[in-house]
């Protein structure tokens, strides 16, 4: 989904969890050379502050040193981006508790938001698992690059600038996806009578 910058003489993903799976202390350099800047990136998207992105992307390692072994991750660089986005939404929840600061996280969220409806039944909170399903099934009939779209702005929350930058198309032109893809979601959601 996102673009990685592999270096010639990095090691492969089996190799630096192989290092994990063996306790060697160089699995974290390892890991920080082939993927620091793409894992950056990712908090950066949320936090929006260098310093918080560099202890997000610490405590990225740290909580991989602790999860390789037992875990045995299938797609590295996901096991890794699933972390550090998690850890930054946290560092991004504590530092907003008493102060409201902008965020591509909540920008992408507050349009994502668009389609879904509001209520208050405790019959409409049980439709919150069903929501994931509904979201799964809608985004396996989308195109590859319609996924990466969504993909982008509403999980990793990549401003519509550096979509643009990534497609090589104008701003306007990832508006248009982008709405697009939720008036299909919301279309879906209504289909299957899911709502939250």
């Amino acid at each position: 989904m996102k673009k990685q910058i592999v270096h010639t003489n990095a090691k492969t993903d089996e190799e630096i969890i192989d290092l994990y799976w063996v306790r060697n202390e160089e699995a974290i350099p390892e890991t920080d050379r082939k993927y620091g800047r793409y894992l950056y990136t990712i908090a950066y998207n949320i936090v929006r502050d260098s310093r918080d992105c560099e202890e997000c992307v610490n405590d990225t390692y740290f909580s991989t040193w602790n999860r390789i072994p037992p875990t045995r991750p299938n797609v590295f660089q996901v096991f890794l981006s699933k972390i550090t986005r998690n850890v930054a939404v946290d560092k991004y929840r504590k530092n907003t508790a008493e102060k409201r600061i902008p965020s591509e996280m909540i920008n992408s969220l507050d349009e994502l938001d668009e389609c879904l409806a509001h209520s208050q039944s405790v019959e409409d909170e049980l439709d919150v698992k069903r929501i994931s399903v509904v979201l799964n099934e809608y985004l396996n009939g989308l195109s590859q690059k319609e996924i990466t779209l969504f993909v982008c702005r509403y999980y990793y929350c990549d401003s519509i600038e550096s979509i643009a930058r990534m497609f090589g198309i104008s701003e306007s032109t990832v508006f248009r996806h982008l709405n697009k893809l939720k008036e299909g979601l919301r279309r879906r959601l209504a289909e299957e009578e899911v709502s939250l």
